[in-house]
C-alpha cells in the first residue's frame, strides 16, 4: 500500500508499505523533510535507499511502547492490532511537529485544516484509558487521538481546555514521584530564569497527575536532539560526544544551543535527573520558513530527586554515584567535563535562597512519602545547590573575597561539609582541584583549627570544626 508523508498540507514523499517494510519511492520536497530523516545534518533526496531505513524510524518513534500501563488493555478493548495500527486511525498526527501520513488514494479528500489536532477537537476517551484503570473502550469508540502517537514508557495523555493543549503524565510506584520532579524543575528553572515548560500537580482519586501546556503551535516542531544526533558517532555505544552535537548546532545554525544546554544540564545536577536522554532534549524550529528558533524550554525532568529511593539510601549517595546523561555515566564526570565556565557568570544560585521551605511547603499535604522522605528530599535539595555554588565559584576562577567568592580552602572545606569522609579524588571531582592542591588546603584548615583528622589515612575521615 502506498502513502504520502506531508507537512500540513505539502506533499513531502511517497513511500510503499509491504509486510512491515518500508520503501521511499520519491521525494516532492526536500527541503521539509523531517530533520531525523536528514543524511550527515542535511536535507537530501539522493540516496532513497538511506530513507528507508530512516522513515521507519520516523514512524516507528510516533508509537505509544507495548509496554505502557494498560495500553495492550485498550487495544484490545478497541480490536486494533498494534501500536503502529492504532497511530494510521488518525494519520500518525502529532501535536509535536505537523507532520502526518496520509493513504495515497485519499490526497485529494485529507487536508490538514480538518484533521489536525491543534485546532479540532479529539476524543478524550483513550488517553483517560491509557493513563487510567477507567471505563473500557469497545469497538465503537473514537480512535482519533493525539495519544495514538505520543511514545514513552510513562502513562500520559493529552486534553485540550479553552483552546489549549496540555499534556498529563502519572507518576509510578508508590510515591509516584515524578510528577513532584517536574513541579520542583518547573520552579528552580523559574528562579534561575532558565526556559521552561511550566508543570501544575493535580491529584485525582490519590494519585498524583502533572500536565503542562504544549510548547509547540501550528507554526513550530519539536525536533528531538536524537533526530540531529543521529548520523554522529556513540562514545561507548551510549553516550554523545558533546562536541560533535554543538558543532552540528553551529552547522544547523541554532542560536544559543550551546548556552541553554549547558543551563539544562546544570538543572539536571541540581535536581540529581539521571534521565536526560536524547528525546527530552529537543530543538525547536519555525515549520514554515525552516529557521532554528533555538532549544527547547526545559521538559521531561521526572526522573530526578532520588526517584523510588529511602531516605537512608539517599543519605549514602554522592554526585560521583549518581547516573547522568547524556554525555557522561556520572553527574560528576558530567558537570566537571563540560565547559560551564561558559554560563557560570551568567547564573545567580542567590535566586533560590528560601526555595527549601517552597519546597517544604509543597511536599507537606502530600500523603504518599513518609515524613522522612520529605525531610530527606529537602535536606537534599539544599545540598545539592550548594554543591552546585561550589562547583560555579571554581569555574569562574574564584579566589577569596567576602563577595561570596571561595578561596581553594574554602571550597575544599565546603565539599568536605557535604561528606568528611571523602576521598581526595571525590573532592577533586566536587571542586576540579588537583590533588596537590586539595593537600595543601588540608594542611592550612588544619593549621586555622577548622579540620582535625580522625583515625588513619587510609580509613579515617575529618572532624569539621
Amino acid at each position: 500500500m502506498e502513502y504520502i508523508l506531508y507537512k500540513k498540507n505539502i506533499p513531502i514523499l511517497k513511500y510503499q508499505e509491504d509486510k512491515g517494510y518500508i520503501e521511499v519511492l520519491q521525494v516532492y520536497n526536500k527541503e521539509h523533510l523531517p530533520v531525523a530523516l536528514f543524511i550527515k545534518g542535511k536535507a537530501s533526496d539522493e540516496n532513497l535507499y538511506a530513507l528507508n531505513e530512516k522513515m521507519d524510524r520516523f514512524l516507528n518513534n510516533r508509537l505509544i511502547p507495548s509496554t505502557r500501563p494498560y495500553f495492550k488493555d485498550a487495544l484490545e478493548e478497541m480490536g486494533i492490532a498494534s501500536n503502529y495500527e492504532l497511530a494510521k486511525k488518525s494519520f500518525f498526527l502529532s501535536l509535536s511537529d505537523q507532520y502526518w501520513i496520509c493513504p495515497f488514494e485519499l490526497k485529494d479528500k485529507l487536508f490538514w485544516e480538518n484533521i489536525n489536532f491543534f485546532t479540532n477537537d479529539y476524543d478524550s476517551a483513550i488517553g483517560l484509558r491509557l493513563i487510567s484503570n477507567s471505563k473500557s473502550l469497545n469497538k465503537n469508540s473514537s480512535s482519533y487521538s493525539p495519544d495514538n502517537s505520543t511514545n514513552g514508557e510513562l502513562s500520559k495523555r493529552w486534553f485540550k481546555k479553552d483552546g489549549i493543549n496540555y499534556l498529563e503524565k502519572a507518576g509510578t510506584g508508590t510515591e509516584q514521584q515524578e510528577p513532584l520532579n517536574e513541579v520542583l524543575a518547573s520552579e528552580i528553572c523559574r528562579r534561575l530564569d532558565i526556559p521552561y515548560v511550566p508543570y501544575y500537580l493535580t491529584i485525582r482519586d490519590d494519585k498524583y497527575f502533572c500536565y503542562c501546556p504544549d510548547m509547540v503551535d501550528q507554526s513550530t516542531e519539536m525536533v528531538p536532539m536524537d533526530a540531529l544526533y543521529e548520523d554522529l558517532h556513540l562514545i561507548d555505544g551510549k553516550f554523545y560526544d558533546y562536541n560533535q552535537l554543538i558543532k552540528r548546532c553551529q552547522d544547523m545554525n541554532i542560536p544559543n544551543a550551546e548556552e541553554n544546554l549547558l543551563k539544562i544540564l546544570l538543572l539536571d545536577y541540581i535536581i540529581a535527573n539521571i534521565d536526560r536522554h536524547s528525546y527530552n532534549i529537543s530543538f525547536l524550529r519555525d515549520s514554515n520558513t525552516l529557521q532554528w528558533k533555538g532549544l527547547a524550554p526545559v521538559y521531561d525532568s521526572g526522573k530526578s530527586m532520588f526517584l523510588n529511593q529511602l531516605d537512608f539510601e539517599m543519605e549514602m549517595l554522592s554526585s560521583s554515584q549518581i547516573a547522568a546523561k547524556p554525555f557522561y555515566q556520572t553527574q560528576t564526570l558530567q558537570i566537571n567535563k563540560l565547559p560551564l565556565y561558559k554560563i557560570a557568570p551568567y547564573i545567580n544560585l542567590d535566586k533560590l535562597v528560601g526555595i527549601e521551605d517552597w519546597y517544604a511547603d509543597f511536599l507537606k499535604p502530600l500523603k504518599r512519602l513518609t515524613e522522612g522522605k520529605k525531610s530527606a528530599l529537602v535536606k537534599k535539595l539544599r545540598e545539592r545547590i550548594q554543591e552546585t555554588k561550589i562547583i560555579l565559584q571554581t569555574v569562574s576562577g574564584s579566589t577569596t573575597s567576602q563577595k561570596g567568592k571561595l578561596s581553594n580552602a574554602e571550597l575544599v572545606y565546603e565539599a568536605l561539609k557535604k561528606n568528611p569522609k571523602q576521598t581526595k579524588e571525590e573532592v577533586s571531582n566536587l571542586t576540579g582541584l588537583s590533588r596537590a592542591t586539595i593537600t595543601r588546603a588540608y594542611r592550612l584548615l588544619e593549621k586555622e583549627g577548622k579540620l582535625k583528622r580522625i583515625g588513619s589515612n587510609k580509613t579515617g575521615w575529618w572532624e569539621l570544626k
